[in-house]
């Protein structure tokens, strides 16, 4: 990004950049595709409401695996797939490990957590009725720019550079990823109609490293 300061252009590079997407489609669940999720997802009769924050997450972890979720699970995979090959240019595989689903209903919201054991983290937004179905906001747990100095800066304005937080407005067919050490949470759903999400973890395999050096390994 090239910016003039004090007369002087800096090209200014993102380098180790943390990616965050976020990306409005047109892709809904079917009826019959919502009956499954429904029945799978197990809302109302074996609620994890343990957190303190009312949110309901199923109990099932391979939802996409579930049959009649097939069109949904090639949506999410071939999304992050897609990001990690044309974007991070990434040779090794990326796939699917967990996949679930949550629900919040009126003035309930998802604490803040990371995911453990993830690269990236895939959310997928089936009901949310924006603005008023509420936010998601992830954090990094360090700054940024000086990770080493935790120095309460004072700044001008909030930009991609100085932030340690990013919050997006998300709607009915939003899909999300991101890095799954991030911490995120979501805002209070003041909406009547519940906010449903499927989210789905990913993890690589595949050779790392090479002959010349003494750090080949393999993930399979």
């Amino acid at each position: 990004m090239l910016v003039t300061c004090i007369g002087l252009e800096m090209n200014i590079i993102n380098f180790l950049a943390c990616p965050l997407v976020h990306s409005s489609t047109d892709f809904r669940l079917t009826n019959k595709e919502r009956l499954v999720l429904e029945h799978v997802s197990g809302f109302g009769t074996s609620s994890n409401k343990s957190y303190g924050y009312g949110v309901d997450v199923s109990q099932n972890h391979t939802i996409l695996e579930t049959h009649g979720m097939e069109r949904v699970k090639d949506f999410m995979v071939n999304f992050t797939k897609d990001f990690v090959k044309n974007k991070l240019k990434i040779k090794q595989e990326f796939y699917l490990t967990q996949s679930w689903s949550t629900k919040n209903a009126k003035d309930d919201r998802h604490h803040m957590h990371t995911h453990a054991n993830t690269l990236l983290s895939c959310v997928y937004y089936v009901q949310a009725e924006c603005p008023n179905s509420g936010k998601l906001t992830l954090a990094n747990d360090h700054n940024g720019l000086f990770p080493h100095f935790n120095l309460t800066f004072e700044y001008e304005e909030y930009n991609n550079y100085n932030s340690k937080s990013w919050t997006f407005d998300v709607k009915t067919g939003d899909i999300v990823l991101f890095p799954g050490y991030l911490s995120h949470f979501s805002t209070p759903n003041e909406s009547d109609i519940d906010r449903i999400v499927i989210g789905a973890n990913f993890f690589t395999r595949g050779k790392f490293g090479t002959d010349n050096t003494i750090d080949l390994m393999e993930i399979k």
